[in-house]
């Protein structure tokens, strides 16, 4: 029996392709919405992201603390807010920040020695952690900054220092000791995040979004200049991957991740989708987390650009365990269901509660904090398959099924089909379930065509969802 002409099954070897027309074996130029790591071999629906944080949270939140006292914090970028997050999901308005100088938005914040410390542009602000922290004893100014720089004050301890980018300056604090410039690194670099390899801490900076170069920086921390730079011609370094052992690194504004040697940063992979210099996206320095060894990041939309050359999510960048390739999956949209025009601001883990936080315009401006929904499954999954070029002489007839190995009740497999590059999906096709072969089939032939693209919609039903072994496609 030969091999069908479209045979995708293994979604966890290819993952999303680089194109509409070309990638990987088991590659799929686009997936939404699935888990396809749990059980190699079999495409599950993920459980969905329902907003948690209600009308409470009313900026956009670039940091997620948990805490030692048992509560999360939460810090609105440009209106100071600090929000608590009880452990039973219960949101409240605690403090406003107010320092002395600078703007009041909350660019990032730590827990380190006691204390928690939060930086805005001129200040940096500290209070006691208690049972629970009292935060109208705190201090918006608590340390100043030299530079006061107006987009980045990322936080990171490394070698139980924590340290804190101020332009081309990194400041310290030691044992509740603060040092303006611990480390300084030349006009115009501007820190806008931190990574680590070994006992040393990375540096990723950025120019202005004109200079399409910019440096990395490996630092030990206790020399008085940094061992190793490698210049990239970027337009920045936004945020370093959640990942263990190695470092990647999310640089520019057109999906590029690099992998750092020790030494230089190289190309890795590159997100797909249609970039151009009127379309950009963009990583949040803290829009990453590693969830039980799967790297996770926050593809965002810039506001400046107009332009939505990518879905707008939280990806993954991994594998079953080391044996398996590094491949690309769009886990989940936010609640909203939108993937155009949004924004991730962080991404943190609370316990075993996964929170995302985002920024959607595509209808006015909406914020919110969402969390991994144990009670429901993603209500629409689908993925869809690259361009296949049957026999571009001729036109061919092709039918074909979705091989299951669960259908609940409630829940459906759907099927469409764009034919000779049609412009839309148009209506479901007419399909038949075979319960006892496990197979959904279409119940016509698809269209005459030279060449097809076929998307397959998985539909769930509260906690139950169809799972998928693969899609078989032959000549009639």
């Amino acid at each position: 029996m030969s091999k069908p002409i479209i045979e995708i099954k293994n979604f966890n070897l290819g993952g999303i392709a680089d194109s509409l027309y070309q990638g990987a074996s088991n590659s799929l130029y686009a997936m939404v919405g699935f888990d396809i790591h749990n059980e190699p071999g079999i495409l599950k629906v993920n459980q969905k992201l329902t907003k948690e944080s209600g009308e409470t949270v009313d900026d956009f939140v670039k940091k997620i603390l948990p805490c030692s006292d048992g509560n999360t914090y939460l810090f609105g970028s440009t209106n100071g807010k600090i929000w608590k997050r009880t452990s039973a999901g219960v949101y409240s308005l605690e403090a406003t920040a107010s320092p002395a100088a600078g703007a009041v938005g909350i660019m990032d914040a730590a827990e380190y020695q006691g204390y928690i410390y939060y930086t805005m542009q001129s200040r940096i602000g500290r209070v006691a952690v208690g049972a629970p922290t009292a935060w109208a004893g705190r201090d918006d100014s608590w340390a100043t900054f030299t530079n006061t720089d107006a987009d980045f004050h990322p936080l990171k301890e490394k070698n139980r220092v924590l340290y804190c980018g101020d332009a081309n300056y990194i400041a310290q604090i030691d044992a509740g000791v603060f040092s303006a410039n611990a480390l300084d690194l030349k006009i115009p670099f501007r820190v806008k995040c931190f990574g680590e390899i070994g006992t040393d801490l990375l540096i990723g900076t950025y120019i202005t979004a004109y200079k399409n170069s910019t440096n990395i920086f490996r630092w030990n921390t206790w020399s008085l200049d940094f061992q190793v730079d490698d210049p990239i011609p970027e337009i920045g370094i936004n945020a370093f991957l959640a990942t263990d052992n190695f470092s990647i690194a999310n640089c520019g504004k057109r999906g590029q991740l690099y992998l750092y040697t020790g030494a230089q940063l190289e190309q890795f992979k590159k997100i797909p989708g249609s970039w151009s210099e009127q379309s950009a996206l963009d990583m949040n320095p803290n829009a990453v987390f590693n969830k039980n060894g799967l790297p996770l990041f926050g593809l965002s939309y810039v506001d400046a650009t107009g332009g939505n050359p990518a879905l707008q999510g939280i990806y993954s960048l991994g594998g079953y365990d080391r044996n398996y390739p590094k491949v690309l999956n769009l886990e989940w949209l936010i609640s909203s269901g939108n993937s155009s025009k949004v924004q991730i601001g962080a991404i943190e883990m609370v316990g075993g509660i996964l929170l995302v936080s985002w920024k959607d315009t595509t209808t006015g401006t909406v914020y919110g904090v969402d969390k991994l929904d144990t009670t429901a499954k993603t209500a629409t999954a689908y993925f869809e398959t690259r361009q296949f070029a049957i026999d571009r002489k001729i036109n061919t007839e092709l039918s074909g099924v979705v091989a299951y190995r669960s259908l609940p009740a409630n829940c459906s497999i759907n099927i469409y089909c764009k034919a000779n590059y049609a412009a839309s999906w148009g209506s479901a096709l007419t399909v038949v379930n075979d319960t006892d072969r496990k197979l959904i089939y279409l119940n016509e032939k698809l269209p005459e065509a030279s060449t097809i693209q076929i998307k397959v919609e998985v539909v769930a039903y509260l906690n139950t969802a169809p799972e998928i072994e693969g899609l078989f496609f032959d000549l009639m």
